[in-house]
């Protein structure tokens, strides 16, 4: 008897004639350079924008308050098959090019922020913002009332009359110029470096081709509107898995919020914390488990070497040797009582903010010190080609194609991108100086010629180093902790400028995306079109949906069981970088040690060294360094996946097959826990609106 489930390892030929084909399986790099480049911002895009901004942006924002988590990659996935099924159901063809910049314009308003799992644009910061001035933490380390008004209001006014009330006004202009000067800046010196990479130096990207065929080929199209392909099938399986889980995970917590006082957790959120209870057998180390079926789904796909690491590595650090260090009288800050997040802001002012910095630079020196090699064998080979270039009357680098405009590929000119960097650059200098320096005295100020070095020197020496890195090797390599450093080596004290907008940033990955971007055969001015309708798009929808909830209660609060328990960390920790330079404030200096931070960047050098000298792969130490000051919560449920797919889904579908399975289900699972809670949101939303009055 035959397997029904399609087999996507069998080689199909294309059908003929259809070049338009946006899911094509056989989708060729190659084969599409020939291709005219195409306008991909069409209303199609903008259509999809819409539907992001209006019907999915609460969804995404409830998501990551409640349980930290976006929609991820599923906020692409439910946007692009809607468009897909109208599209087929419709007789329209989609390309390519409308493709790629529709997951593009999907993913930048579907982003949520990191750790703090903030989502839904510039009123999401200012929210959080706000709670961090007024936060008990900034209080405990006397720096709330220091913190300027144009980063947060402070005092019951904050949370009085909503955004647009004069308090937030200083707020609003401050937030909204540096958004504009950070997005001209990151387009114009990222095409910059896009320009000098692609253009002059002609750096092969190499992984610009993965993340081409990634970005088209998110589903497969076929003209026979019967016919079921293996993706089908996967997404369909991990949608149901995920729409089931999610009843219980986010639904009962989202609508019992609306009828009760406190919302009911059937599933412990975010985990379910052992700490207390097993203290007194291993004191000091963080015991839990995140009970998170999603974080299953992210083991099948994440490559078992990193899953590995990351489960060794976190409880070894966090369970093992916590205890160690404990019972050595090495983590002072640590007492009895503690819970999971309490003895994890301890543990990392006693140990592991020091050992993390030391492993940061490790993982700096080793990746730059493989893009060096990677440099040198790249240029040995140019050397090489060049040489038989001129032995045929060829030439070397042309340094006039940076200023030739390739208007068929969509290039703005060149001289105008460097205009608009320069003028953006020194605009968000003089914001800088004005909010640090006003009225602050002459010996006092912050100096200027740092501002003009982050702005005219670092920031574009940097975005060049890590586009040239990734047009050679695939990789970037940022310099850790540049902010802090230089903050401590000007040896200014004011508390403003741990919180104003610094002309210090890396754009490097621009030039990736302008690579893709090309081939796709996407007309490069489309990025440009999608950016001025994201901007005023996300604008307004941030101010609707988050005006709306914070209108339904307090910020974090038992409603949003993540950000009750995480927000309060992240607060003392930026109060502690914060108050570093303040007089009577040694906590952080204290914090960092010298010894530890030096072992633990010999040790990471070391494990690099020693695992390339026996072959091992060196992502099973990124995985474990990555983790090393991590929960084990997350990473038990993690290696928990990877096993279960590596030696049973694997041995029962096959390797290869199952490879292919994997990431769709796991997309397959978030489109469907999203929907759930989007659907339970929209009730929440219908019942505060009418109910309350009943």
């Amino acid at each position: 008897m035959s397997d029904p489930t399609p087999d996507p390892t069998t080689k199909k030929k294309p059908a003929k004639g259809n070049a338009e084909a946006f899911y094509d399986s056989q989708f060729s790099i190659e084969a599409m350079q020939n291709e005219p480049c195409e306008n991909g911002f069409t209303w199609r895009t903008v259509v999809g924008a819409l539907f992001i901004a209006l019907v999915m942006l609460p969804g995404i924002i409830f998501m990551g308050l409640m349980i930290g988590e976006d929609m991820g990659s599923a906020a692409d996935w439910v946007v692009i098959i809607l468009f897909v099924e109208i599209a087929r159901r419709s007789f329209i063809t989609l390309r390519k090019q409308e493709l790629y910049i529709l997951k593009y314009t999907v993913s930048s308003l579907s982003s949520v922020s990191g750790s703090v799992a903030l989502g839904g644009g510039v009123f999401a910061w200012m929210v959080f913002n706000r709670y961090l001035r007024n936060s008990e933490e900034f209080a405990n380390f006397g720096i709330a009332h220091e913190v300027p008004d144009w980063f947060a209001p402070f005092g019951d006014a904050a949370y009085q009359g909503g955004f647009f009330a004069e308090v937030w006004w200083p707020v609003l202009i401050v937030t909204v110029l540096t958004m504009v000067l950070n997005k001209l800046t990151q387009l114009s010196l990222g095409f910059l470096a896009y320009k000098v990479t692609v253009d002059v130096e002609q750096l092969p990207f190499p992984l610009a081709p993965i993340q081409a065929e990634g970005a088209i080929a998110l589903a497969e199209s076929s003209e026979d509107k019967d016919k079921k392909n293996f993706r089908q099938y996967c997404f369909s399986i991990g949608a149901m898995i995920g729409a089931v889980f999610g009843i219980f995970y986010v639904a009962v917590p989202i609508l019992t919020s609306a009828f009760f006082d406190r919302p009911l957790q059937l599933i412990p959120i975010p985990f379910l914390d052992l700490t207390l209870a097993m203290e007194h057998i291993i004191p000091g180390a963080l015991i839990g488990i995140t009970l998170n079926l999603g974080l299953l789904f992210t083991g099948f796909v994440l490559p078992w070497r990193i899953a590995v690491g990351m489960f060794f590595s976190t409880v070894f650090f966090k369970i093992i040797f916590n205890t160690v260090l404990q019972r050595n009288g090495l983590l002072p800050s640590w007492a009895p009582g503690k819970d999971a997040i309490e003895t994890q802001v301890a543990d990392t002012l006693d140990f592991y903010l020091s050992f993390g910095i030391g492993t940061s630079f490790a993982v700096f020196a080793v990746g730059l010190f493989g893009m060096i090699k990677a440099i040198k064998a790249y240029s040995k080979k140019s050397k090489s080609s060049d040489d038989d270039v001129h032995a045929s009357g060829g030439g070397d680098i042309d340094l006039s194609k940076f200023w030739e405009r390739n208007k068929d590929r969509g290039d703005p000119p060149t001289g105008l991108m460097v205009g608009i960097w320069v003028i953006s650059a020194f605009c968000f200098v003089l914001l800088s100086n004005h909010l640090i320096n006003a009225g602050t005295p002459a010996e006092e100020r912050f100096p200027v010629a740092w501002l003009m070095g982050f702005a005219f020197l670092w920031t574009p020496i940097n975005t060049y180093i890590n586009a040239r890195m990734s047009g050679i090797a695939g990789q970037h390599a940022g310099v850790p902790f540049v902010f802090e450093s230089a903050i401590f080596a000007s040896g200014y004290r004011g508390v403003n400028i741990w919180f104003a907008p610094l002309p210090l940033n890396n754009y490097g990955g621009v030039a990736d995306m302008f690579r893709v971007c090309e081939l796709t055969r996407t007309k490069l001015t489309s990025i440009f079109k999608a950016e001025l309708f994201i901007f005023p798009l996300m604008l307004v929808a941030s101010f609707i949906f988050w005006s709306y909830i914070t209108g339904l209660g307090p910020i974090p609060s038992d409603n949003y069981p993540y950000v009750q328990k995480f927000w309060p960390m992240h607060a003392q920790m930026r109060a502690l970088w914060a108050s570093a330079m303040q007089e009577g404030q040694s906590l952080l200096l204290d914090a960092l040690k010298p010894g530890v931070i030096g072992g633990s960047f010999a040790l990471g050098c070391a494990l690099f060294a020693g695992f390339a000298f026996l072959g091992i792969s060196s992502q099973y130490i990124y995985g474990a360094l990555a983790a090393a000051n991590g929960y084990p919560h997350n990473a038990i449920m993690i290696f928990a996946g990877a096993c279960l797919g590596r030696y049973v889904l694997a041995q029962k579908f096959g390797k290869e097959r199952w490879q292919n399975f994997a990431p769709i289900l796991a997309v397959g699972f978030g489109a469907g826990m999203g929907l759930v809670g989007m659907l339970a949101i929209a009730i929440n939303f219908l019942w505060a609106s009418i109910g309350v009055s009943y």
